[in-house]
């Protein structure tokens, strides 16, 4: 039998994606990523406006507002999409919200850790719940999930966000096991440190505590303490993972908890 090259096996044509939280940041990465290795792509996002710039920049894709944490609004946007391609054959799982600071942890008030919940992980049970039936019938269907390093190694100072991310890879396991004998494979990705409009609210806060107002000097502390590799990660590393778990190459990788994060998990 012969086997594909690589460059073949993670090709997309012919597959439509559906990635949330692509507006912009990581989610918007992801999105181009697998529009530039041949996929349309529904561009979810709450904020319509950005979803809708990113869509126009890729060369077949669509662009839905959407709030993940309301299951009606997921259910309709997978309708849109089916309605048009008549087809869903990945699944990316991006939209994130950070918590409030914890530290202690009753610093997250309840309507904090409901928000979080309601949106990392809830979230990613709309969607897969609506795009379930899609992906049973594709012949390559994939599940990719956003977690984050902080659900693999507790964050004392996001709590609520830490969980969150937490159970979203368990989520991500419970998905692989029960779709592993359709071969729909599920998969969670952990990036690790990047640059980022949350990272740099975070380490504003951070800063303040330490006496000072300079978040990214905060950063670049934790890359040089926390990362082996004594560099930040960047929203394309995590993209390329996410592209390869998506393709022909990643077809028995499933259930796998995958860390892009220079290290910090070892």
């Amino acid at each position: 039998m012969a086997w594909p090259h690589l460059i073949d096996a993670i090709q997309l044509s012919g597959r439509v994606a559906l990635v949330t939280g692509a507006g912009a940041g990581l989610g918007q990465a992801i999105a181009r990523e697998l529009a530039a290795l041949g996929a349309q792509v529904a561009v979810l996002d709450v904020d319509a406006q950005a979803g809708a710039r990113t869509a126009q920049a890729l060369p077949q894709a669509m662009a839905l507002g959407c709030n993940v944490a309301e299951a009606e609004h997921v259910q309709h946007a997978v309708a849109q999409v089916l309605q048009r391609w008549g087809q869903l054959d990945v699944v990316v799982n991006c939209a994130g919200v950070a918590s409030a600071p914890g530290m202690p942890f009753t610093q997250c008030s309840p309507a904090d850790w409901q928000r979080t919940l309601n949106i990392n992980l809830m979230g990613a049970v709309h969607v897969c719940g609506a795009a379930r039936d899609a992906l049973l019938a594709s012949p390559a269907g994939r599940v990719v999930n956003v977690s984050s390093i902080t659900g693999v190694i507790s964050a004392p100072y996001m709590p609520a966000y830490s969980v969150s991310k937490a159970a979203l890879i368990s989520l991500t396991k419970v998905l692989a096991r029960e779709l592993a004998p359709h071969g729909v494979t599920a998969n969670a990705v952990c990036p690790g440190f990047i640059w980022t409009p949350m990272w740099d609210a975070l380490g504003q806060t951070m800063a303040a505590r330490e006496g000072h107002n300079d978040g990214r000097a905060v950063f670049d502390q934790r890359i040089q303490t926390h990362v082996p590799m004594q560099r930040p990660q960047t929203e394309g590393d995590v993209a390329h993972c996410v592209a390869f778990l998506c393709g022909q190459a990643a077809r028995h990788i499933t259930g796998q908890v995958i860390g892009v994060d220079g290290g910090v998990t070892i």
